[in-house]
């Protein structure tokens, strides 16, 4: 129904006979992605090709659909979002559809005798497209998408146009669709951040401080100089919010560093430092690692240690609040607590913030620990195995005396501030009791003996 020029960027609609010019398409980024028009591949041994693409926009990030023809005249779709892939077909109207609305991440929803979660509700808008579509989009059209899983199979009610279309498929890597023609990882590099024709502004456009990873790899960056949210999704750099300063913390791993983990090179492009909303002295590091044929992965720094953690393409075929099944292996629930950013810096994938809240979920099996992590908007679920400081050390090329066992010291204690607004108002409460009692040298005695026990805590850590 629809084609982009690749030259002008020019829409055509196709109306009956005729062919109309609809105006220009914006141009899609060039972000990290391996697909590109004329890639092909095979799924369930249906060979296809790609044919068109259209960018969506949300708050905190973009992704990618992927318009595909079969050799066997049907279509599909190619979803790709932070590395993580599904291919799902249109099976006509959900007449059984609860209104947009209602929906909600976590909430069920049954189809042909499975139930499926819903992983991501939200609406995003059209940015950009290429190739040949089958409906007409432009300026201001708006998806509005729920997203669920149930294992391994993926399935979308769609409500863009109307009453909820059913498109249903599965998690794929593009290894098991078996692509050809998929972009290079020096191609990626070369042009990942960049529209046609334009220069990558590498620069921060709050305080023009250098910012020394390529933005289209993960298209929300954090300066390192002055810590302003930077968009990178539209055709010009973009300052979403210039945070208070905060003070620069002191990381074991920081932004640029780069590790042979397996046989594959991955560079850590971004850092956050978390604490626990309930218990502000509970803080870990965790790192975002990237490679252009591999994706994203993860390394977390705590006082337990070092994991290594996998973002999951497959749910469990079960979870409660007690317990989950993964590839049917027993799991058995462990902490819930929720998580919240305190420090961030570098690029990332989706919109990070100092503040945001995640709730989260640790279960124990035999695999390592499985993690269920959820917002207003959406649920996921991952799997982190330990790792020896050790084997970091021996990945990152460090001295093993740089690779602390437990979470790296920070620049300022997680507990010395609080301990020290503590004590000075104990001093101030106490003070006039000095001056008006008999008794002075012993209440300085014990006022010495409380301030002692509030900074305790915050010595030992700093100690540790």
């Amino acid at each position: 129904m629809m084609a982009v020029c690749s030259y002008c960027q020019s829409t055509l609609l196709r109306d009956a006979d005729s062919v109309r010019d609809q105006g220009k398409m914006s141009a899609v980024l060039e972000d990290y992605s391996r697909i590109q028009i004329g890639m092909s591949g095979l799924w369930a041994n249906r060979p296809f090709s790609v044919v068109g693409r259209i960018q969506l926009r949300y708050e905190d990030g973009l992704w990618n659909e992927w318009y595909l023809w079969f050799d066997d005249g049907r279509a599909g779709w190619l979803a790709d979002a932070s590395g993580q892939y599904v291919m799902t077909t249109d099976l006509g109207p959900a007449t059984d559809a609860p209104a947009f609305e209602t929906l909600r991440p976590e909430f069920r929803y049954n189809r042909d005798g499975k139930s499926f979660v819903f992983s991501d509700v939200r609406t995003a808008q059209c940015t950009g497209g290429e190739g040949e579509l089958p409906f007409s989009v432009g300026a201001g059209w708006q998806a509005r998408v729920a997203d669920a899983r149930s294992g391994k199979l993926f399935l979308t009610l769609d409500y863009s146009d109307g009453p909820a279309r059913l498109y249903l498929g599965e998690a794929v890597t593009l290894e098991g669709l078996r692509v050809q023609l998929s972009r290079e990882p020096e191609r990626i590099a070369e042009t990942a951040g960049r529209l046609p024709g334009r220069a990558n502004v590498l620069d921060c456009p709050s305080c023009g401080s250098p910012i020394s990873y390529q933005a289209g790899r993960a298209t929300q960056v954090i300066c390192p100089a002055c810590q302003a949210q930077v968009d990178c999704t539209g055709d010009k750099t973009e300052v979403l919010q210039k945070a208070t300063e905060l003070s620069r913390v002191v990381t074991t791993l920081a932004p640029g560093d780069e590790g042979k983990i397996d046989g594959t090179k991955w560079a850590v492009i971004g850092v956050m430092r978390c604490h626990e909303r309930d218990e502000p002295s509970s803080v870990w590091t965790e790192y975002l690692l990237y490679n252009p044929s591999r994706g994203f992965q993860w390394l977390v720094e705590s006082m337990e240690g070092w994991e290594r953690v996998m973002v999951l393409d497959e749910w469990p075929e079960r979870f409660t609040s007690m317990e989950a099944t993964l590839r049917g292996k027993e799991y058995k629930n462990l902490y819930n607590y929720a998580s919240v950013v305190g420090y961030a810096v570098g690029a990332f994938n989706w919109r990070v913030k100092v503040g945001d809240i995640t709730h989260l979920a640790d279960y124990k099996g035999p695999d390592g620990k499985l993690s269920k992590e959820s917002t207003a908007q959406e649920a996921g679920w991952s799997l982190a195995r330990p790792v020896t400081a050790e084997q970091i050390a021996q990945w990152f090329a460090k001295p093993a005396k740089a690779i602390p066992a437990g979470a790296a010291a920070v620049s300022d204690s997680a507990l010395k501030s609080p301990a020290i607004v503590a004590i000075v108002l104990l001093l101030l409460i106490n003070l006039p009791l000095w001056l008006a009692s008999d008794d002075g040298g012993g209440i300085f005695f014990v006022t010495l003996i409380a301030a002692v026990l509030l900074w305790w805590p915050a010595g030992k850590e700093m100690k540790d």
